[in-house]
């Protein structure tokens, strides 16, 4: 499978702590990782990881991070023909404090000026292209110069211009949201706790793009999509997690695999809940990205062998595995108010949002 990768590269350091740092106190640090990031890197890492002739286009600064970047990319069996350098600018650096004691993330992001990639001479002919909504004029450039190809969008807040996002989201045929951005999208507060609350949300993101495949991920709560005209939830594997930094990548570079495999749609979630859940019981981004015979491993030690798999909905409702647990959101009777309420304390913004207080991790919630 030849893989087309859209969108932000940055230069990360994760500084694990036992608990979050205390306002004006001093701190000694003693481990720390330091690493590439951005959304469309990741994708892009885990797919040359998994085999795949994988492609990134993204734009870093001219400096020593930059340069790490590209490196980073290429161990990882990245082509990186598409990669420009800014001359004129500083690569996108994001110090993410990880603690231990609650396994939130907090992001700080330095980019003094946003800036983009300026050409999109594409000269290969991708099967997949993914975007995290970055880039937003070289993904159309590729939407339109390959409209034969799977296209997947992961729409999180991922410092991408929502309302872009949302435009790339009609043009495509796979949109991954993470819960915080769905909220966004629609306007609702969301107990995912709440079947009904969770049964509306997804109506609500089908009128607004009644044209794709849509995904919503819930973090350690799972995925909720569609199929065969129903609403379902899929568990995630339980573990135990350390850092959600870059597990939303992990999701969608996972779903890019299967759907370039031609598995099934619960198929592809399955694996891609898996890929993402393995992916939390380490720290940082790329290197948390799983080996992709532990996640084979992992599948086919609970529903046998991946390659021959075409599942059904009754298969998958028998399973006894929590891991494959599912509800079917349609089917449950309305115990609670039938609409969640809509605030106008979330509208779309108009300019680049600020990350929450739990920081989603990138379309794995």
């Amino acid at each position: 499978m030849i893989a087309l990768s859209i969108g932000k590269a940055t230069y990360d350091t994760t500084v694990p702590v036992d608990k979050y740092p205390v306002e004006n106190s001093k701190n000694l640090i003693k481990e720390k990782l330091d690493g590439s990031g951005g959304s469309g890197s990741n994708v892009a890492y885990l797919l040359g990881r998994w085999n795949n002739e994988s492609y990134f286009a993204g734009a870093v600064g001219y400096d020593d991070f930059g340069t790490f970047i590209k490196k980073d990319l290429e161990s990882g069996n990245v082509h990186t023909n598409f990669m420009e350098v800014n001359y004129e600018k500083k690569t996108t650096t994001t110090f993410i404090i990880a603690n231990k004691e609650t396994t939130s993330r907090t992001q700080l992001m330095i980019e003094p000026e946003v800036y983009h990639l300026k050409k999109y001479e594409f000269d290969v002919t991708p099967d997949v292209i993914y975007t995290d909504g970055f880039e937003y004029s070289a993904t159309m450039s590729a939407l339109n110069k390959f409209p034969n190809a799977i296209t997947v969008l992961g729409a999180g807040l991922n410092y991408a211009d929502p309302k872009e996002v949302v435009s790339i989201a009609k043009e495509v045929k796979y949109v991954v949201f993470s819960m915080e951005f769905a909220c966004q999208v629609t306007k609702m507060r969301v107990d995912t706790n709440n079947p009904t609350h969770l049964l509306n949300l997804y109506k609500e993101l089908r009128e607004k793009f009644p044209k794709n495949e849509i995904i919503v991920t819930m973090q350690n709560k799972g995925a909720m999509f569609s199929i065969n005209n129903e609403i379902k939830v899929m568990q995630t594997m339980p573990v135990t997690e350390v850092d959600r930094t870059g597990a939303g990548d992990v999701f969608d570079g996972a779903l890019i695999y299967a759907l370039g495999k031609g598995y099934d749609l619960e198929v592809c979630i399955r694996l891609a809940n898996i890929a993402a859940a393995l992916s939390t019981t380490k720290y940082g981004a790329k290197s948390s990205i799983p080996i992709l015979s532990d996640v084979i491993s992992q599948y086919e030690s609970k529903f046998g062998p991946i390659e021959t798999q075409q599942q059904n909905v009754e298969q998958v409702s028998s399973a006894p595995n929590p891991a494959a647990n599912m509800q079917t959101l349609q089917n449950i009777p309305n115990s609670s108010p039938a609409q969640p309420p809509k605030t106008p304390e979330m509208p779309l913004p108009t300019q680049n949002p600020n990350m929450p207080p739990n920081p989603p991790t990138n379309n794995q919630g």
